[in-house]
């Protein structure tokens, strides 16, 4: 009888929610140690009870701190799974790392956890590595591929350079996450030659004999070169500070961190729609944040008070005030 994972769900859950590592460490190795396959664990354990954990971070039933300690000890559990796979003996090796900019290192581990239980050598490259340091690392690395995992859509830029640094050299790139929008809409704009929707179609392509094997450079972002987000980036701090200015008469004096770093996103969000040339990805990050302030009792008007200061600064960009309008729209 197949061993329904989903059973242990629930358990996990709490385990992994009350810091408890002992206990999930010990639930893996009791399905690991029954017959169950690495790879079941992973996409039926491990990645479901991490997409239930960012849902509760951001409807504010679990704290900053408790999601940071449940993502650690899930960390813990997939390095657990692949050290308790054989190493692989296939000839194919792969670089797996994050958009540079993204310090979402979990998904790059899991989606390595994954290709090792396949049979593929994968050299996972720590967050905050750049495009520079990749530059470095792939000659000597003997890499058929690079995947590049993007999980919030303001390292875009990011991944755009590493992106054009691997394929400079001859070595195609897959890419995947949340970051890269609906359906991976901005994969190809980065120069991607694939995406994958989630880590266990990731592994499909990349065992596939139809991934490429050669590549050529990425193609240029037409509109570049063009200083608006750059500018905007370089204009964060007066940005955040008019913002949370803004605030005060409907917020009140309130020092809430969320609304802060959400508003340093926010700037962030808008320098990469800029750079992107479409208006979605700041629409898209406007309506999931006004949710997750919604969940902490800000209202949203109290946000659309932050973008028309944003918009009184940036009033000499007249595509930043286009994308801030289409924004304000959705609150």
């Amino acid at each position: 009888m197949t061993h329904v994972i989903s059973d242990e769900l629930d358990l996990f859950l709490a385990h992994i929610g009350r810091a408890d590592e002992v206990e999930a460490l010990t639930l893996v190795r009791n399905l690991l140690g029954s017959g169950v396959p690495g790879e079941r664990v992973l996409t039926d354990l491990v990645i479901p009870a991490l997409r239930t954990v960012g849902e509760r971070w951001a409807n504010g039933d679990w704290s900053v701190a408790r999601e940071h300690g449940a993502s650690h000890i899930t960390g813990r559990v997939v390095h657990l799974i692949a050290d308790a796979t054989p190493r692989p003996r296939s000839a194919a090796r792969v670089v797996v790392c994050c958009a540079q900019g993204d310090w979402h290192g979990l998904a790059s581990t899991i989606l390595a956890a994954l290709l090792r239980v396949r049979g593929i050598e994968a050299m996972v490259l720590p967050p905050g590595t750049g495009a520079g340091e990749l530059a470095r690392v792939l000659p000597d690395a003997g890499a058929d591929s690079v995947a590049i995992g993007c999980m919030v859509s303001t390292a875009l830029p990011g991944a755009r350079a590493m992106v054009e640094v691997a394929r400079r050299v001859g070595v195609p790139v897959l890419v995947g996450g949340p970051g890269f929008g609906p359906d991976g809409r901005w994969a190809g704009l980065v120069g991607a030659n694939g995406w994958a929707q989630d880590a266990r179609q990731a592994a499909d392509m990349l065992a596939s004999p139809d991934w490429p094997t050669i590549t050529t450079p990425a193609p240029r972002l037409r509109h570049l070169p063009d200083a608006a987000h750059d500018s905007v980036g370089l204009l964060r701090t007066p940005l955040v500070a008019a913002g949370m200015a803004a605030l005060v008469p409907i917020e009140g004096q309130r020092s809430d961190s969320t609304m802060r770093d959400g508003l340093v996103s926010a700037v962030d969000a808008l320098a990469v729609s800029l750079f992107l040339d479409d208006h979605v990805l700041f629409v898209d990050f406007t309506r999931w944040f006004a949710d997750v302030l919604e969940h902490r009792d800000v209202k949203r008007e109290a946000l659309a008070a932050a973008y028309r200061a944003f918009a009184a600064q940036l009033a000499h960009m007249p595509r930043a005030g286009s994308t801030l309008t289409a924004a304000g729209a959705v609150l």
